[in-house]
This record gives structure tokens, sequence and C-alpha cells, in this order.
């Protein structure tokens, strides 16, 4: 082993042994607190009384002891490390201070355990656990604390085995009647908390960067002296993406899971209340959809939405109609010629069109992932849709087909033909694509073409990542 492999362990068998005392001190302080209480109340839905008790299901949940003492020795770089040790930290200290000041307790008699080997663990339970320090489920938490190291350097089948058997270990906290539900939901929201607060390593999005680079979604790297040059720029840029999307991800899990335990909660004291189960379901899906970087969660191919995404992502393009239908006001004129023949701006009408005589011989290109085509853009010959997540990072591969196809479709404008970029709301996915075109059909210098554009648009947004994105194709091109 050698000194840097071994200088590795050293730090983290530190980690391990400051996560285990930590935790024991803590939990235990809590845990006495709590029984030092005149009395603890508990809180239980009513409906979680059907939920069976399964003995088997300690399997799973004692597990969870090994992944604690292991996960800390996955960790690849001291970066993953620093940030698994920061949220660990965040995770156990919030969930302290809640068993301190909401001290709870859980309810249910556990049945009676035959099974010699269930017997044994259900009593190790029992002697060195309490029924205290329920809600958030550290539990719950820590496990998806060991899924955000294990399922990041896992593959194939035994990533699958580990992303099932964590999900039985979360599962377990309820069916082997040591925690509530309320706690599971508390413990999802806590942890996507802390994934906010400290994203993830650069070292990993790193690799997944570099993942891609082999797949060949950098074509204009392979082969050439700039693929020497990813790590400083290409790759940082895809970091940056993954980490913003990600953090935006995890948003919408946690308002997803908030408005889950609201729904809960409130409902059995206000009926209507139960109607926000199915937005907090898509807050979920979109959550998911962010974290994984997926811009066609929505729209297929020929940019349509289909039926059932209609029906199931309601509540969130009815969210994002209102949004476009307010900030239109603004929008004064909807549409701006940046070169011409080609005008760039937000999600029109057919009366926007009518009015600005663009409602024939169109080149179309939608860059909005969460809202459908009106109809007379939709249906025109050259229509294009290139999806693009609202607020979230542009790929580098995407945005370079994107900007080629602009190119391409702008030089080969015939005459009567007119070109429009748009987004939803006209302020940054569209004006992106209107600074690069601008820059690289009048061969302007990049801040060049960005005041070009904003002189035409004072609502312009770019932010950090965007800039980044534009140095980098500008670079490439030039």
């Amino acid at each position: 082993m050698d000194e840097k492999r071994l200088k590795n362990r050293g730090l983290q068998f530190a980690v391990f042994l400051y996560c285990a005392l930590f935790f024991q001190l803590t939990y235990s302080a809590a845990a006495v607190h709590a029984a030092n209480q005149t009395t603890v109340s508990s809180f239980v839905f009513p409906f979680e009384h059907f939920m069976p008790f399964v003995s088997w299901m300690i399997i799973p949940y004692m597990s969870s002891g090994l992944f604690f003492a292991v996960v800390p020795f996955c960790c690849r770089s001291r970066e993953e490390l620093w940030v698994y040790t920061k949220r660990f930290s965040f995770i156990t200290i919030f969930s302290i201070c809640c068993f301190f000041i909401f001290p709870l307790r859980f309810s249910f008699d556990r049945p009676s355990v035959e099974y010699p080997v269930f017997e044994f663990f259900f009593a190790f339970l029992g002697k060195y656990d309490s029924p205290f320090n329920q809600a958030p489920s550290l539990h719950v938490a820590y496990a998806c604390l060991f899924w955000s190291v294990l399922g990041r350097q896992l593959k194939g089948w035994k990533k699958e085995a580990v992303r099932i058997w964590l999900l039985l270990t979360g599962i377990a906290t309820l069916t082997v009647y040591q925690h509530h539900l309320v706690d599971v939901l508390t413990a999802l929201i806590l942890v996507h908390m802390g994934f906010v607060l400290f994203p993830s390593p650069s070292g990993l999005l790193h690799d997944s960067a570099l993942s891609m680079l082999k797949a060949g979604n950098f074509p204009f790297l392979a082969g050439t002296e700039k693929a020497n040059l990813y790590e400083k720029t290409k790759l940082d840029l895809e970091t940056e993406i993954c980490r913003r999307n990600q953090r935006i991800g995890n948003v919408y899990y946690a308002i997803g899971w908030s408005l889950l335990l609201l729904v809960l909660w409130g409902g059995a004291h206000a009926f209507g209340l139960y109607l926000l189960c199915w937005p907090s379901l898509v807050c979920i899906a979109v959550g998911r959809n962010y974290v994984i970087n997926n811009p066609r969660f929505l729209k297929n191919e020929k940019g349509w939405i289909p039926g059932f995404k209609k029906w199931f992502y309601c509540p969130y393009q009815c969210i994002y109609w209102l949004l476009w239908r307010f900030v239109r006001r603004s929008n004064n004129p909807p549409l701006f010629e940046i070169l011409p023949g080609c005008y760039v701006g937000p999600r029109m009408t057919a009366g926007d069109l009518r009015v600005l005589g663009l409602n024939k011989h169109l080149v179309v290109f939608d860059l909005a992932a969460e809202l459908e085509e009106i109809p007379i853009l939709h249906l025109e010959k050259n229509y294009h849709s290139f999806p693009l997540l609202d607020i979230a990072a542009i790929k580098l591969s995407d945005a370079e087909r994107i900007l080629a196809a602009l190119v391409i479709s702008y030089q080969q404008l015939k005459r009567g033909e007119n070109m429009i970029i748009h987004c939803t709301m006209g302020y940054s996915r569209s004006m992106i694509f209107a600074v690069l075109l601008s820059q690289k059909i009048l061969s302007l210098d990049l801040m060049d073409a960005i005041d070009q554009v904003k002189s035409h648009n004072k609502h312009l947004v770019l932010h950090k990542h965007a800039l980044e994105l534009m140095e980098v194709l500008v670079e490439r091109n030039s």
C-alpha cells in the first residue's frame, strides 16, 4: 500500500470514528432526555394502524450499521469524504435538535417473534435502541446518505442490488415497528435540504463528464489537442451543470415531500388538502428529471406532449402557464429581431404572431421543455423542438447541437421566411442562443454580442453557468 493510499485510509478511519462517536453521544443524549420527560406524545396517521409487522425486515434494518461502517471507506477522494462528513453532520445535528425540542415516541406494541435469528435481532434492538428519537428518522436519512456515495460508484447488478437493499432498509423502519410515517417523510425532506446545502463533490461530477466525453458526446474534442484542455474547461463546465441541476432537483424533491407531509397531516382536518397529493407527486417526478438532467421528460421527439403526461403534469404546466401569462405583460415588444429575419423571445400566442405578421413561412426553434407549442407554430413544416430545462444549466453537447442547427437554418432562410427562437418566458434559454447566433453570424466578440442582445431585451438573464457555456462554445468555434 503506497503512502497516499495509507493517508487516505487513515483519513477515512478518522471520519468513521468521528461519525460513530458523534452519533452515539448525541443520539443517546436525546434518548435520555426524552425518557426523562413526564409525557412524550406520538404522531400517528390513522391509516398506519393497518401497517403490517414483517419480522424478516429486521435483517435490512439492522444492516444499516454495516453501511455506517463501510461507506466512509468507499469515498474515493478527500473532497468526497469531506462532503459526506458535512452532510452527515448537518443531518445528525438537525435531527438531534428535533429530538430535544419535539420528542416523540413509537406507539405500537411490537408482536412477539418466534424465529430465533429474528428474535435475536429484535432483542438487540430493544436493548440498545429506544422508542424515542423518532422524527426525522436517522435510519432513513442515513440510508439516503449511503446511497449518495454508493450509487455513484457501483454499476450494473451491484448498483441495483444495493439500491433495493437500501430501499428495504428505509421501508423496514415502518414494518419492524420502529418508526411512524411522519419520521420517514421528515427524514426525506431533511436529506434533500442537506443535498442542496452541500452539493456533490466536483470530483464525482468530473467522472460523469469524463464518461460523456468517452461516449462521444463531445465529438469536437476527440483526437485533437483540445482534448487535453477538458480538465480545465469542459469538465469544469459539465461539473457546474451537474451541480446546479442536481441542486434544483433536490429543491423539487424537498417541496414534493413537504407537500405530501402537509396532505397527510392536514387532510383529516381539511379534506381539500388531499388535492395537494397530486402536485406533491409531480414535484418529486420533476425533481428526478432535473437530477438526471432529462429535458425530454415531457415532450417527445416531435415536440408533442402525450396525453397521459399532460394529465399527470397538469399542476406543473398550469403554474408555468400562469407565470407565462403574467410575464407577458412586461415583454414589449414580445419578440426581438436580433438579426434580419430572426426573432427571439418568449412563447407567443397566435394573436401576437398575426399582429407581428409572423404567422406563416416560419422556421421555429422551440426551447421550452414545460409547455407545448401553440398549434400555428407546431404545424409549421420547419418546426424544431429542442427542450431545455428551465433555470437549469445546459449541457455542452445539447448547446452545440442546437447552435449548429440554428446557424444552418438561418443561413438557409429563403426570401420571405423568418426564424423564431423562443423558450417559455424569453429571459434566459432563448437569449443564450440569441447571443451565440449573433456572435457566430456577425463574427462578434462574445461581450459585444451580449451587449447587442441586451440592447433589445433589458430583461436578459445570463447566469454564471450560461456565460461559461458561451465562452466554451465561442472558443471552440474560433
